[in-house]
């Protein structure tokens, strides 16, 4: 297990974790939220028997910098946190579960066509509202 800080481009900074297990591509985990860490989603962490986990707390969740700026609060903001994390912690291919509002994230990131992701999982996320 090892801990990470992620610098983005904004000067912000996020905490990570990445479990490191089997062989199989690597999972990013989005937590829901926002305004959730990701700690709920501890159990996963059972899934690195298979393949490295990667925890996350999104910009102003858990860990990671809280930045009193609302202007950061928009869905393409976190979309483009997640093109940055992936970088940042070289998951040029992996796979992505989204849970709540990690799934609305995962499915605006989605719509940008990125490379390298495997599969998507939403995972308590509607459909609508």
């Amino acid at each position: 297990m090892s801990e990470h800080w992620i610098d983005l481009a904004s000067g912000h900074r996020l905490w990570s974790r990445r479990i490191e297990g089997g062989p199989g591509l690597p999972l990013l985990l989005l937590h829901g939220g926002p305004g959730a860490g990701n700690d709920y989603l501890e159990p996963l962490a059972a899934l690195a028997e298979d393949r490295p986990v990667i925890f996350y707390d999104q910009l102003g969740c858990g860990r990671s910098d809280r930045p009193d700026d609302p202007a950061l609060w928009t869905i393409g903001r976190f979309a483009d946190e997640v093109a940055e994390v992936r970088a940042a912690l070289g998951l040029e291919r992996c796979h992505i579960l989204g849970q709540s509002w990690g799934g609305w994230l995962l499915v605006e990131y989605l719509l940008r066509r990125p490379p390298g992701v495997a599969s998507a999982v939403l995972a308590s996320t509607s459909a609508s509202i």
